[in-house]
C-alpha cells in the first residue's frame, strides 16, 4: 500500500473569522502514531520571508487507515493578498508523526470571493524624507 494522506474540504476560500470544517484521511503501511494538522501563512516575492503556524490539532492514531472531521474558526487577519512584490498565502499541512509524510492544500482567507489584490501604482511624485536624521 502507498501512504496517502488527504484533507477533504467543501471549499478553498473563507472569510476571516469564519469556521472551517473538514475531514482528514489517511491510508499508510504502518500506524503513524499521531496525525497533526496545521493551519498556518507565509509570503513569498521580494524582501524577507514570513511565516507563521496560527493553529494545530493533532489526533493520536494507532490504525493504519482512518478519518476525522475537524473544524477551526480562522483569524481575522492576515487576509490572503497578491502584490507586485509580495504575496500572503494560506495552507493547511497534514503530516504523520512516523513516516514523515505530508499533503497540504493551500486556501485563502480575505473579504469578499478571491485574496484581495494589491495592484501596483504607478507614482511619479517626488518623494519626500519624513525623518530628520542627521540635519541640524
Amino acid at each position: 500500500m502507498d501512504s496517502s494522506l488527504y484533507i477533504d474540504l467543501p471549499k478553498t476560500h473563507y472569510q476571516p473569522e469564519e469556521t472551517l470544517r473538514g475531514e482528514i484521511l489517511w491510508a499508510q503501511d504502518e500506524a503513524p502514531e499521531s496525525i497533526h494538522l496545521s493551519l498556518g501563512w507565509w509570503t513569498e516575492g521580494r524582501g524577507s520571508k514570513d511565516a507563521k503556524i496560527e493553529t494545530e490539532l493533532e489526533w493520536p492514531s494507532t490504525d493504519t487507515a482512518g478519518q476525522q472531521s475537524f473544524e477551526i474558526t480562522l483569524p481575522k487577519t492576515p487576509y490572503s493578498f497578491n502584490g507586485q512584490l509580495i504575496t500572503l498565502k494560506w495552507a493547511l499541512e497534514l503530516r504523520t508523526r512516523k513516516g514523515g509524510h505530508s499533503h497540504s492544500v493551500e486556501i485563502s482567507i480575505a473579504p469578499g470571493d478571491a485574496p484581495v489584490d494589491l495592484p501596483l501604482i504607478e507614482d511619479e511624485s517626488p518623494r519626500k524624507s519624513i525623518f530628520r536624521f542627521g540635519r541640524r
